[in-house]
């Protein structure tokens, strides 16, 4: 038995996610991207061979001299701790110079880790029950994308493309599909656990 930083016991054998808040102070959007999380994974626990363990941890922003930056600076962070899959979530604004230049509501970070910034979420949201609702729905698909899954052709789901925030409003569910595809990789984790 490990013992996370928020003080839980967490198994060994157990597929271990971490999420990990970058100077987040605001306690609702924590409790909020835990329990959705936490009910997320509780409605696929009876087809996955393992348990999980679901802990949380805070970091320092890392030190970034521009204001339109990148991942590169979180993405390090997170591939040093431990733990199968990794989610990160800072206030910081991640910039893709890419056109259509905009700053990113979340990217993936390679090997099962991902990065959620609140930036677009805050500029976007006029008050804090929108926001927090948009970000039940932005946590399944960031959680998804340090998954390995992408977009979804569905346009009800969670994980669908989506360009702007009206794009994600229209998210109501997880498909069929795609909790398949969340099963496929955890099982996956987990049999490398296992291993």
């Amino acid at each position: 038995m490990k013992v996370t930083e928020d003080g839980e016991q967490a198994d060994d054998s157990a597929l271990s996610i971490v999420l990990v808040f970058f100077d987040v102070y605001q306690k609702s959007i924590e409790v909020t991207i835990r329990r959705t999380m936490e009910e997320f994974l509780s409605s696929l626990q009876s087809e996955l061979s393992r348990p999980f363990d679901l802990s949380t941890m805070h970091q320092h922003n890392p030190l970034i001299s521009q204001f339109k930056h990148k991942k590169e600076g979180f993405c390090p962070i997170l591939h040093e701790i431990d733990g199968s899959i990794k989610i990160g979530i800072t206030e910081i604004g991640i910039w893709d110079p890419v056109p259509p230049s905009r700053f990113l509501y979340g990217v993936e970070c390679d090997a099962h880790a991902s990065l959620l910034s609140l930036y677009r979420f805050r500029q976007e949201s006029t008050e804090t029950d929108q926001l927090l609702q948009r970000l039940r729905k932005a946590t399944i698909k960031i959680f998804g994308v340090a998954c390995g899954l992408y977009h979804c052709d569905d346009p009800g789901c969670f994980l669908t493309y989506h360009m702007t925030i009206s794009d994600l409003d229209t998210g109501m569910y997880a498909c069929r599909g795609c909790r398949d595809d969340f099963i496929r990789a955890l099982q996956s984790l987990n049999s490398r656990i296992g291993a």
